[in-house]
């Protein structure tokens, strides 16, 4: 007899943290779309440099509930002392987490690893120990292999060990796919995108328009992955004969350079940042923005595209990666990767009102494809569809 609810044990290799509040937070959506349908416990380990012992914190709920583990990291002149003793912490604090996992839940049914490094070993080994199947959610870029920004090979390897080991494989995007099929080519695979929180993300009918058209671009500024700098320069060539629309750059991450540019540029009337925040104030942004702006140059499908157009709010952004899986003529605009002249044509047509969209029909897509309702059903098909091909 199937169960109502399963017991799911989600290991995040990245989670909001003491260290780092918004690091995978998108892992951290995921398994609150789980919940929805099963009882979810989220288990993350990170390495710190204030704790003299491993500390663990608990956040118990009634479906979904969060456990995370800090050991103390050695940092030595010794580099294989260090790497001893790291180690053994580690592993010491994976074991504390689980049996706090196991007070909650039990054994789990299955293991949901997001996120394949650096947390993967600990799914493949209780596979080995406890016969727990899993299965993996990917986000990460740096599995595009053979590219710049991928993982190194060492990790690489590990990577496609750990892989190969899983029952199911779920890249948030096709693109992805393609390169981790590089790493384990006769994995099953499925897709299964970010999500957004529709009752925070909410979508209002027949708001007047603006005279003055607001952008806003939320990441973390990392110039060689985002290319901020780029669409600066973009903003700024504009700015030279029209002033009808301001920029709002939302970061968590290090954006001296970019306010240097602003500076050197002028533009401090038309472009404004703003520090780290919480999802419901990112969600205000976006509501009283009128397009998403993005210029980055390498991306797998970054969460905040389907939050924005969860809201009924058009995209511009480049044609990479999974991006276009998504982005289409209806509900943005998909401009080469670091072509400036092609953004700013995008810019000024959207400026013109020469491309107008429906948010209506923005938001029924991405309802369908990216809210918690419809994806945490798809993490359930595939929870059950692994649970009796492993029992037969």
């Amino acid at each position: 007899m199937e169960k109502d609810r399963l017991k799911i044990l989600s290991i995040c290799s990245w989670y909001p943290n003491d260290f780092n509040p918004t690091l995978g937070n998108f892992v951290k959506k995921h398994a609150e779309a789980v919940s929805r349908y099963n009882d979810i416990v989220c288990l993350a380990i990170f390495p710190s440099l204030v704790d003299a012992d491993i500390r663990l914190t608990e956040k118990i709920g009634e479906s979904f509930s969060e456990i995370i583990v800090y050991y103390p990291k050695k940092q030595t002149k010794f580099r294989l002392w260090n790497l001893i003793n790291n180690y053994f912490a580690h592993r010491k604090a994976f074991k504390k987490g689980y049996k706090a996992v196991q007070t909650i839940i039990g054994k789990p049914d299955l293991i949901h690893l997001n996120i394949t490094y650096p947390l993967g070993i600990w799914a493949l080994y209780l596979k080995w120990t406890q016969n727990i199947p899993y299965l993996v959610t990917e986000n990460a870029t740096g599995l595009h292999v053979g590219t710049d920004h991928s993982y190194p090979r060492t990790i690489l390897f590990l990577c496609k060990r750990i892989l190969r080991g899983a029952n199911v494989l779920l890249p948030v995007s096709a693109d992805l796919k393609s390169y981790m099929k590089q790493l384990s080519p006769k994995s099953r695979f499925e897709l299964i995108s970010n999500v957004v929180d529709e009752t925070i993300f909410v979508y209002e009918e027949d708001k007047p328009s603006e005279n003055k058209k607001s952008f806003i671009h939320i990441s973390t500024c990392l110039d060689v992955h985002k290319n901020v700098s780029g669409m600066l320069h973009t903003i700024n060539r504009i700015s030279e004969y029209r002033q009808d629309f301001d920029l709002k750059i939302i970061s968590d991450g290090e954006v001296g350079y970019a306010k240097d540019l602003v500076q050197k540029f002028g533009l401090d009337e038309i472009v404004s940042f703003y520090p780290t925040m919480s999802t419901a104030e990112i969600a205000a942004m976006i509501s009283q923005s009128s397009a998403l702006l993005l210029f980055s140059n390498y991306e797998n499908f970054p969460c905040v595209i389907a939050e924005t157009l969860m809201m009924g709010k058009p995209v511009i952004s480049t044609n990479v990666n999974g991006i276009p899986e998504h982005v289409h003529a209806f509900n943005g605009v998909l401009v080469p990767k670091g072509d400036e002249q092609e953004l700013e044509k995008a810019i000024c047509m959207f400026l013109n009102d020469e491309i107008i969209f429906s948010p209506k029909d923005i938001h029924s897509y991405a309802f369908n494809h990216f809210s918690y309702q419809e994806v945490g059903r798809q993490f359930d098909h595939q929870y059950r569809n692994l649970l009796k091909s492993n029992n037969n």
